[in-house]
C-alpha cells in the first residue's frame, strides 16, 4: 500500500552532528542545532539558488574553500553557485562515498560490466568524474568517454565499444540517443543490456527509438543534481518514475505548493539546508518497506530540459524579442518526433499567413543563438521550428500556458 509523505524520517543527531562540525570551524551565519523537526523549521528558512550562491560567495571569502573538490552550476541561465565537498577524505563504511557505491553495486552495477561513461567531462561539473570514481570501486570496466559529439568521430567511438563489447551505456538520454543514432547509422551491432540515465526525463519516443536499437536494455535511472550528486535511484524492478531515496544522506521534504526541499547531511563545505531544488515532486512510503521514494514531476520554474541542459523561457523571449517580434504572447511546445529527437516549436502571436518562410528562418537564426538550444541542434538530438497562433494550446480555464511538454515522460533523473 502506498502512503504519500510529507517527509523522509528526520535524523535529528545525524542533523545537529553536522550542524556542529560547521559550528566549530567558525562557519558565518546562524547556525544551531535543533531537538525536533519543528524546531528545525523554524530556525531554517527554505533556501533558494539566490540565497546558497551568496552563501558560497561568503564562505569562499571567508577561507573556508581550502582542500577540497571545488564545482559549479554551469551558470547558463543564472550566475554560477560555487559550492565544494570534501566527502572523499576520510572515506569509511558510514560515509556516503561507501554508502553510494554499496547501492549503486546493489542495484544498478556490476563488476562485469563494461561501462562507457557518456555524461560531460569537466566544466566545474561533478557527475562525469564522480561516476567513474564510482565505478571504478565497484570494478567495473570504465571507458571514459565523456559526452559523445566531443569526440567528433563516431566511427572511432563506436569501434572503441565494440572492441571492449561494451554493454552499459551511462549518459544524459540526449547522449544515449547520439550513440544509438550513429549505431544505426553505421550499422553496428553493440550488446547493450543496460541504459542508465541521468540529468533529463526519458521521454517515450527516445525509449522507444532506443530500445529498437537494443532490445535487450532495461532502463535505470539516477536523480541527483550539480548541488548534490547522486541522490536517488529507480530500476526496473521499481515502477517507472519512482526513485528510492538515499534517505540516510538527504532529507527530503515536499512543500504546501508541492515542491522538493533537501537537506545535504553529508555535510558538504557550503551547507545546503532546505534547499528548493527546483523540481515539483511527490514523496511516498510502501508498506511494509522503510524506504522513501520518490515521484518527480515537473521543474518548478519556466525552464524545459533539451539536450541534457536547462533552458529558461526568458532566453527564448529575449531573443524572440531581438528578431523583431511580439514575445508577450508565445508558447514553447516540446514534441518527440522521429529518432528520437525532441522539436522545439515556437508559436508566434501572429496568423499562420504571416509566418512565411522568410520570418520562419530569421527567427529560427536568432533563436539558434541561444548556445544550449545550439547545441541540441548541432548534436542533431533536436530540431526548431516556428509556427503562428493558430498553433496556441489552450488549458481547460482557457489560459495559455507559455510552455508545454507534449513528451511523454517514462522516468526522470
Amino acid at each position: 500500500m502506498k502512503t504519500i509523505q510529507r517527509r523522509t524520517a528526520f535524523p535529528v543527531d545525524k542533523f545537529n552532528q553536522m550542524v556542529m562540525g560547521y559550528i566549530s570551524e567558525d562557519y558565518p551565519g546562524s547556525l544551531q542545532t535543533v531537538t525536533d523537526y519543528q524546531e528545525f523549521i523554524d530556525a531554517y528558512p527554505v533556501m533558494d539558488k539566490s540565497a546558497l550562491a551568496a552563501s558560497g560567495r561568503q564562505l569562499l571569502a571567508a577561507g573556508k574553500m581550502q582542500g577540497c573538490y571545488v564545482v559549479s552550476t554551469s551558470g547558463t541561465t543564472r550566475g554560477p553557485v560555487i559550492l565544494a565537498n570534501k566527502f572523499l577524505q576520510g572515506v569509511t563504511e558510514n560515509s556516503y562515498p561507501y554508502q553510494v557505491r554499496q547501492a549503486m553495486a546493489e542495484h544498478v552495477f556490476s563488476a562485469n560490466d563494461v561501462v562507457a561513461n557518456l555524461l560531460t567531462a569537466g566544466g566545474l561539473g561533478n557527475s562525469y568524474e564522480g561516476m567513474c570514481r564510482l565505478l571504478e570501486n565497484i570494478g567495473v570496466t570504465i571507458l571514459p568517454v565523456g559526452r559523445p559529439d566531443t569526440l567528433s568521430n563516431n566511427a572511432l567511438l563506436l569501434d572503441l565499444l565494440e572492441r571492449f563489447s561494451a554493454d552499459v551505456l551511462v549518459g544524459s538520454p540526449s547522449g544515449i540517443v547520439q550513440v544509438a543514432q550513429a549505431a544505426l547509422s553505421a550499422g553496428v551491432s553493440l550488446p547493450i543490456r543496460k541504459i542508465v540515465f541521468v540529468g533529463e526525463a526519458f521521454h517515450l519516443s527516445k525509449r522507444k527509438f532506443v530500445s529498437e536499437q537494443w532490445p535487450q536494455a532495461s532502463f535505470y535511472s539516477i536523480y541527483g543534481a550539480t548541488e548534490l550528486g547522486f541522490a536517488a535511484i529507480n530500476t526496473p524492478q521499481m515502477s517507472a518514475g519512482h526513485h528510492l531515496v538515499l534517505s540516510d544522506w538527504f532529507f527530503v521534504e515536499v512543500s504546501e505548493q508541492g515542491e522538493l526541499l533537501v537537506t545535504d547531511l553529508k555535510a558538504p563545505v557550503v551547507p545546503l539546508i532546505r534547499y528548493r531544488i527546483g523540481d515539483y515532486g511527490e514523496l511516498f512510503s510502501v508498506s511494509g518497506d522503510a524506504a522513501y521514494y520518490l515521484s518527480i514531476g515537473d521543474r518548478v520554474e519556466e525552464e524545459f530540459s533539451l539536450g541534457g541542459h536547462k533552458i529558461r523561457l526568458d532566453l527564448v523571449r529575449k531573443q524572440l524579442t531581438a528578431a523583431g517580434v511580439d514575445a508577450t504572447y508565445c508558447q514553447v511546445t516540446l514534441k518527440s518526433v522521429e529518432l528520437g529527437r525532441d522539436r522545439v516549436e515556437v508559436a508566434l502571436d501572429l496568423p499562420d499567413s504571416e509566418v512565411g518562410q522568410s520570418l520562419q528562418a530569421h527567427v529560427a537564426s536568432v533563436l539558434s543563438q541561444i548556445p544550449k538550444l545550439s547545441e541540441a541542434l548541432r548534436r542533431g538530438v533536436a530540431e526548431l521550428s516556428v509556427v503562428g497562433r493558430e498553433h496556441f494550446q489552450f488549458n481547460a480555464r482557457q489560459k495559455l500556458p507559455s510552455l508545454r511538454d507534449e513528451r511523454q515522460r517514462v522516468g526522470v533523473a
